[in-house]
């Protein structure tokens, strides 16, 4: 009898399907062996395997797959040895009408997915919900603002702004990038999917973040308050950032969008084209990590592309230019805007080359050049007029650090930032020596801040009202955060909400549902209403809020003496300073207590007397 074949594929998904995906080593060791046996084709058996896990994500499916390598260790014979300890049986996979070959999720599984999409859908809305309120507090954006004054640029109606302060207090947490807070005057822009669904956030040095959780995907920004109606729009300019979009709409009076990352501007693009089959889409490029995206978008949306020019030698605080934004700063806005008129009359494919010989007298054209440490990157070079001779190009080494722009929150976590980055050096250098004066960083252990838990149009008017008879109006409300706080400040308590002012004239509201008091003295004050007044601090481990008190004076002396120290640090005085310092700080924690048990007592004393019907002395 000959017995049916069954091919290495189908032995390998029958393995699979009895080996448990969630265990995170399990799942990478058989990335490596099915990327060992059936190279990339191997990712669909793969993925199919990885989605039968309850803790399955696209996402990092796809990285980790990319990170992984045929020669990891792991072979298909791992596989197979980590299916027989589950039960499974080789010999029977020789008979395809036995094998478990189909891997499907339980139902257990695919209603987790459920209940997590419908909490993470939940969790879009509130930030959506935030964002908008957000940007109706915000401030237009004043004059002479540092980041704008920087890329030359002027306020306009789709940009505004906030301290970082304010900031803060509306949001229950300081937005930062790349562990460094925002700070002083902080642009607020609208990310719009629709309606708007996230903000980015731009400090004052070009520092970028965005609302954690907040959905960009699809989402731009643009110039103008609304779309142009799809009848009436004939050219629209597609840019990677805000300030790309908005020198170039400067310098030609067109409309822009910013897809605000170089990983959304193909849904960008698409979008645009969808919406306007008729129009002529320009994609911006930017030179570097950018230009494989911006080929992408124009090809997805039959557009056109365009790149910016610079000289040889030219930098911007010693960095290398790289987007229109660099190009208007250096060039100026004529420039830019005569560039982007004459890629407009030329007939530009996507991939960068132009069907026609000249434009404005010169060659746009795109070749390889292979660096010295051996990448290869893709170059623009400026051509000058046949009759000058040779044609003189601008260095494509580029070795100056480059304004890094990541994908978001939350996000995300993460979501964005601008960070400056360094490129390696050559591998051919001497062997690296960490430097000893850096200390090792070690991760946070405590979970990252995550979304809103509800919004603000959830609490009841009567106790925002409250809230504004309370702490005055106009007011500036809030709601916790899943992880976030501590939140500290004085508080309003209501039966079902504790309102707490966390900064001047800003308030955030805690549901008392879930709320936990950490002492019974604090449950005590809650059962009779006593908590008015006082000043506590509340933090949030998960949904779970847990009110513990808070000292101001004890706070504000702690903080005092800890900048003190840092400072005679930094001066290099003697460590013995830092002793004196923590008897100072001894010293005047027990004078602010004495001072505070005579206030008490001499309130005790009016009482007694009031109760004797006797007047108290003055």
């Amino acid at each position: 009898m000959t017995i049916p074949h069954v091919d290495e594929a189908d032995r390998a998904r029958a393995a699979l399907a009895v080996i448990p995906a969630d265990d995170y080593e399990t799942w990478v060791d058989m990335a490596f062996a099915l990327k060992q046996g059936f190279g990339d084709e191997g990712f669909e058996i793969w993925d199919a395997w990885s989605r039968t896990a309850a803790n399955y994500n696209e996402r990092a499916a796809r990285t980790t797959w990319r990170s992984v390598s045929a020669s990891g260790g792991k072979t298909l014979a791992t596989l197979f040895w980590q299916a027989r300890q589950h039960g499974f049986d080789l010999k029977r996979t020789n008979y395809p009408d036995r094998m478990t070959a189909v891997l499907a999720p339980s139902p257990e599984v695919l209603a987790e997915r459920e209940r997590e999409e419908a909490l993470r859908q939940a969790r879009h809305a509130a930030v959506a919900r935030e964002a908008t309120s957000i940007w109706q507090w915000a401030r237009p954006v004043g004059p002479e603002h540092p980041y704008l004054v920087r890329k030359h640029l002027e306020p306009m109606d789709t940009l505004r702004e906030l301290d970082a302060l304010e900031l803060r207090a509306l949001l229950g947490y300081m937005p930062a990038s790349e562990e460094e807070p925002l700070t002083g005057r902080v642009l607020i822009v609208p990310v719009w999917n629709g309606p708007i669904s996230t903000l980015e956030l731009i400090d004052e040095h070009g520092w970028k973040s965005s609302l954690a959780g907040g959905v960009k995907k699809g989402g731009y920004w643009m110039t103008e308050p609304t779309l142009v109606p799809a009848n009436e729009s004939s050219l629209i300019l597609i840019a990677e950032g805000m300030a790309t979009a908005l020198s170039a709409s400067r310098a030609t009076d067109w409309f822009a969008v910013a897809a605000l990352s170089s990983g959304n501007l193909v849904l960008v693009a698409q979008s645009l084209r969808e919406r306007y089959p008729d129009a002529d889409l320009i994609v911006l490029g930017e030179l570097g990590s950018g230009e494989a995206q911006a080929r992408l978008a124009a090809e997805a949306a039959q557009a056109r592309v365009a790149w910016p020019e610079f000289a040889a030698d030219a930098r911007i605080n010693d960095k290398v230019p790289n987007d229109f934004s660099d190009m208007a700063v250096l060039s100026g806005f004529d420039a830019v805007g005569e560039h982007l008129r004459a890629v407009v009359r030329s007939v530009v494919r996507a991939n960068g080359q132009p069907d026609v010989s000249t434009v404005s007298g010169m060659t746009v054209v795109e070749v390889e050049h292979r660096e010295e440490d051996g990448k290869m990157g893709n170059v623009k070079e400026k051509l000058l007029a046949d009759d000058e001779g040779t044609p003189r190009r601008r260095s494509s080494k580029r070795s100056a650090p480059k304004q890094a722009v990541p994908d978001v929150p939350a996000t995300d976590g993460a979501s964005g930032s601008a960070q400056p980055v360094t490129d390696p050096l050559p591998a051919a250098s001497a062997p690296t020596v960490p430097p000893v004066s850096d200390p090792p960083r070690f991760a946070s252990t405590r979970p990252p801040v995550g979304e809103p838990l509800f919004g603000v149009g959830d609490v009841p008017n009567e106790v925002r009202a409250l809230a504004e008879h309370r702490f005055g109006s106009p007011l500036r409300m809030g709601t916790p955060r899943e992880n976030g706080g501590p939140y500290r400040g004085e508080v309003f308590n209501t039966e079902h909400y504790l309102i707490q002012e966390v900064a001047t004239r800003s308030v955030v509201f805690h549901r008392k549902d879930q709320m936990t008091f950490t002492s019974d003295r604090l449950k005590w004050m809650d059962e009779n209403a006593r908590l008015n007044g006082s000043e506590l601090q509340v933090g949030y481990d998960g949904a779970q809020a847990k009110v513990y008190p808070w000292d101001r004076a004890r706070d504000l002396l702690e903080r005092t003496v800890a900048s003190l120290k840092k400072s005679a640090r930094e001066l290099n005085y003697s460590p013995n300073l830092e002793g004196m310092l923590d008897q100072l700080q001894t010293r005047s924690w027990a004078r602010i207590r004495e001072a505070r048990a005579a206030a008490l007592e001499k309130s005790r004393e009016q009482d007694a007397s009031r109760e004797a019907g006797s007047s108290p002395e003055r």
